[in-house]
């Protein structure tokens, strides 16, 4: 019988160097001797696409988008718990008491952040607080915090911040280990997605204005530049980083009458048929504070969602076949989603077609999904 538990350490170190997310689970679960490498190796499995996590009547599991694969997984921290977002691995989740926490979902680990703090200071803020404590818990925990997103994996140390936009999209605010409170920033319009860039967060508002956002004596938004066409304004709004660079992308919807009722059509109804149609992506040309629109992105795939957005260059895949490719998961925030959370796949750039993932068929699936950047995730 073969001693698999004392083959030579770098024979260990050359499997390493092939295995894929899902055989990096297995590898370190083959004995004491091959978790502890693979907990020293784990930044040097392939890089692949990240998975989404979905919910099947409220059990979660994994689907890689590269195999078309579903995997079980036991998350009992999810208990009660929505997921307002992921970045860097981790899953960002609140409670029906309004308590946010980090959470890595495969390792377990666990960050408490403080109580965000609620805003009475004008008509607006009271009118909106009033609201939010008629309505039941489960609304409140649903519907406080849209997005949140980490300036860098708090595996790596301390130094990191945590940005949230909450409170019917107004207000922002931001956390730093150590701080007993969140900072908060006001903002006079609709926010709709924030990015770590080159050092900095940066917001994206309803009129699509992207402004930068200072942390420091004074803590404020600062305009940099506006996509001023009218027609974007009533789409989904995301920003990357593209190396550097900022990439503003739209997500436009269409009706589609197959899964609705004629009634559903109305106007404000949302319990509907709606499914991603389009995307239209600009990089922000700094010198000229202008944005250009882009037709292609040779040589990389966009994951958006309520995800922190990712950018994965195709040459880092085993399977380079991918590219020009938006994988985007069903974040639309309106109606109670009667036929479930199925608007998720991957639109093709160059001919704008759309592939659903086909998870739907056999899953019911009762919450929103989320891709986790699993090249980020670690174990142990």
């Amino acid at each position: 019988m073969a001693d698999y538990a004392n083959l030579p350490k770098d024979t260990l170190q050359e499997i390493t160097k092939f295995l894929s997310f899902s055989d990096y689970i297995k590898f370190g679960a083959v004995c004491s001797q091959w978790y502890d490498m693979a907990k020293e190796r784990h930044q040097f499995f392939q890089k692949q696409l990240p998975w989404l996590l979905f919910f099947d009547n409220n059990s979660p599991k994994l689907f890689d988008p590269s195999e078309e694969k579903v995997y079980q997984i036991e998350i009992p921290e999810l208990q009660g718990r929505r997921c307002v977002s992921s970045s860097h691995g981790w899953l960002i989740t609140i409670d029906l008491n309004v308590n946010l926490n980090l959470l890595n979902p495969l390792s377990k680990a666990q960050v408490k952040l403080p109580k965000l703090p609620f805003d009475t200071s004008n008509d607006r803020s009271r009118n909106h607080n009033e609201c939010f404590w008629l309505a039941t818990p489960e609304e409140r925990r649903d519907q406080f915090v849209y997005k949140a997103v980490l300036s860098t994996d708090p595996c790596k140390g301390n130094d990191y911040i945590v940005m949230v936009i909450y409170y019917a999209h107004f207000k922002l605010a931001f956390w730093r280990p150590g701080d007993l409170t969140w900072t908060m920033i006001n903002s006079d319009f609709y926010l709709e997605d924030i990015i770590w860039c080159s050092g900095a967060f940066y917001v994206v508002g309803s009129s699509n204005q992207v402004c930068l956002v200072e942390l420091g004596m004074d803590n404020k938004l600062i305009k940099i530049s506006s996509q001023d066409t009218f027609y974007f304004q009533g789409l989904e709004k995301y920003l990357v980083d593209f190396m550097g660079d900022l990439i503003l992308v739209f997500k436009d919807y269409f009706y589609n009458n197959e899964n609705g009722t004629e009634d559903d059509s109305n106007e404000g109804n949302y319990d509907n048929g709606y499914r991603t149609g389009n995307f239209i992506l600009f990089k922000l040309d700094r010198k000229d504070k202008k944005f250009i629109e882009l037709k292609d992105i040779n040589g990389y795939i966009l994951i958006l969602g309520s995800n922190q957005a990712v950018l994965i260059p195709t040459i880092d895949l085993v399977d380079k076949t991918k590219d020009n490719l938006i994988f985007f998961s069903d974040d639309f925030m309106h109606g109670s989603h009667k036929y479930g959370y199925i608007d998720s796949g991957a639109y093709n750039i160059r001919d704008k077609r759309i592939t659903l993932f086909p998870l739907s068929k056999i899953y019911n699936l009762t919450k929103k999904p989320i891709f986790i950047d699993v090249n980020h995730v670690t174990l142990y």
